[in-house]
């Protein structure tokens, strides 16, 4: 008789001996009952669960049974084959099969034996019932660590652990820490604020995975490992950078016919939050207007579970990643539809999309370039008057000046609360410095370091406050940065678009039909409503097409277009 030989242990924490162990044991049953063992065929599985089917050993050996290779298989006991019963029972029903027994050496059962039978199914609920005690006692255990503030075993981008609170030596002879805390890692940590700033100022996660590739920006485990669109969308929807950790938050669960894991969420009740300040990377106003951005992006992808394209959503993608400076920002008062580029001719145009599918009358056009030059005009003209933004500095400077005289105070008063601190520092050294030392101690001593820290902080920016006070900048740099004004906007135009939207406010165009003259339209923002009018002076010129170049002119202005030579804005 031929046999082959399996052997398995699950965790790091066992020793690998214990694979020679089960071998030599088979090997003993072996040679006692005359079976040949060859060595090609044992089969070993290394710091694996019983609970997987993705295992290379268990794999080999059931390949190696559908060649009849062997025709007994041993093993020191059921569990080593599978600590799940259905599967365990799977696995004998494909070695019986192939007219392969199994002898389980510890428990002394064999497959083939029907005395046995009833013995392997209960043997095999026994091991399914350890493991599942098993994953309950480490749950808890986790759960204990985590309550007092540990970490359990998570690794985060952007953060480090420490070893924490008394040090033991456990049976192995290996140092055990109480735990393991963490503390921001400062070059990771400055990766997710660019992130987190590159995303709120308009840039695609594309991009600012584009940018870190190319860069060469290291990540966590592996510094020649590529950045990921998939990597970049989790650090920007991840709580822990403001300081939340929540876990316990899901579960795994094995599927039973593809061996496959998947994630399941927990009820809120189970859920364990810890807010730790001290752990904050981000700032809250920047998370939010992160999250606001993340939310409002939702409405330019299909999305979710059970939904169909854009159900639900009527977003589009130039709304998040305007190609131009007025893209996705206008909207149709005649239809509601959103005003988009309809033409590429001469540099584009801007029209009703509606119109096209004779859905709108609305069928006139704008040329893009005039409106993107007459907005920003109009926006120099209404809020960017050198002298109105110098008032309003100086307004500034003085309500700063107003809010900082009781600064020497405060400093007066941190100085000597810093004071205080540092000699409670002290006191505290001391204390361990004699042997006095214990857990309550240096939790204190954490403490005390911690507000020291706090205050030098504090004190540095009343010290800046006092020392570099807000002074109001000569009306010729304030005219130079608002001439730049057309320029700095068209170097990024997806960011300078996102910005003149805060400016503008929702805008809408209105056609208007004059009894004299071609249509026009009024377009209604946060400005002034001002109208947009034809600029060809030739009358012959206004009547081939219905769909002609129009400037901007005021909404109660009684002139002829055919009158206007060059742009008209007024307040």
């Amino acid at each position: 008789m031929r046999a082959a030989i399996y052997a398995r242990y699950s965790s790091e924490n066992q020793r690998p001996e214990s694979i020679e162990d089960q071998i030599a044991s088979c090997r003993k049953l072996a040679r006692n009952k005359g079976i040949t063992v060859d060595d090609e065929h044992i089969f070993s599985d290394l710091a694996t669960s019983g609970s997987r089917r993705d295992r290379d050993g268990l794999n080999a050996l059931l390949e190696a049974s559908r060649n009849h290779s062997f025709d007994i298989v041993l093993v020191d006991d059921l569990s080593r084959l599978a600590r799940d019963n259905f599967f365990m029972l799977s696995v004998l029903a494909d070695l019986n099969f192939a007219g392969i027994n199994v002898i389980s050496v510890a428990d002394g059962l064999d497959s083939t034996d029907d005395e046995s039978k009833l013995g392997i199914q209960i043997r095999g609920i026994f091991n399914e019932l350890q493991l599942q005690d098993l994953k309950k006692k480490t749950l808890r255990g986790q759960i204990g660590q985590k309550k007092r503030g540990f970490s359990a075993g998570e690794r985060v981008f952007g953060f480090k652990s420490f070893p924490f609170g008394e040090t033991i030596v456990d049976k192995k002879g290996m140092p055990r820490p109480e735990g393991y805390k963490f503390e921001i890692e400062p070059r990771e940590a400055e990766v997710v604020l660019r992130i987190f700033h590159e995303f709120r100022d308009g840039n695609s996660i594309h991009a600012i995975v584009k940018a870190l590739n190319e860069e060469g920006i290291p990540g966590r485990n592996n510094v020649k490992q590529k950045w990921a669109s998939s990597t970049v969308g989790r650090i920007i929807g991840n709580e822990k950078y403001i300081g939340k950790w929540v876990w316990n938050k899901s579960e795994s669960r094995r599927d039973p016919k593809t061996g496959r894991r998947r994630r399941f969420p927990k009820p809120e009740s189970e859920w364990i939050t810890i807010v730790d300040e001290t752990l904050r990377i981000v700032s809250q106003d920047l998370w939010d207007d992160v999250q606001l951005r993340r939310e409002s992006m939702k409405k330019s992808w299909p999305g979710g579970q059970g939904k169909r394209g854009f159900e639900g959503k009527k977003g589009s993608r130039e709304s998040q990643y305007p190609s131009h400076l007025l893209s996705g920002a206008m909207t149709c008062v005649e239809c509601g539809a959103t005003i988009t580029q309809v033409s590429g001719k001469g540099g584009g145009y801007f029209g009703c999309p509606s119109a096209k599918k004779s859905a709108c009358s609305n069928k006139i056009i704008v040329r893009r370039k005039l409106i993107e030059k007459v907005f920003l005009e109009q926006i120099r003209e209404q809020i960017a008057s050198p002298k109105q933004i110098q008032e309003i500095l100086q307004r500034v400077h003085e309500e700063v000046r107003v809010l900082s005289k009781d600064v020497p105070g405060k400093i007066n008063r941190k100085e000597s609360e810093l004071n205080s601190e540092e000699r409670r520092l002290a006191n505290f050294i001391d204390f361990i410095g004699d042997g006095r030392g214990s857990r309550a101690l240096a939790k204190a001593l954490t403490e005390a370091e911690r507000k020291v820290d706090e205050l030098n902080s504090e004190l540095e920016g009343l010290r800046q406050i006092q020392y570099r006070m807000f002074q109001v900048p000569p009306i010729e740099w304030i005219s130079e940065r608002i001439n730049q004004l057309s320029e700095l906007l068209e170097q990024n135009t997806t960011q300078s678009a996102l910005a003149l939207r805060e400016v503008l406010g929702p805008i809408t165009l209105e056609a208007k039909y004059p009894d004299i003259g071609k249509p026009y339209y009024v377009a209604h923002s946060s400005l002034d409503a001002i109208a947009i009018v034809n600029s060809q002076s030739n009358t012959d010129e206004w009547d081939k097409s219905s769909s002609v170049l129009r400037w901007w002119a005021r909404k109660d202005s009684n002139l002829r277009p055919m009158d206007y030579e060059s742009t008209a804005l007024t307040d």
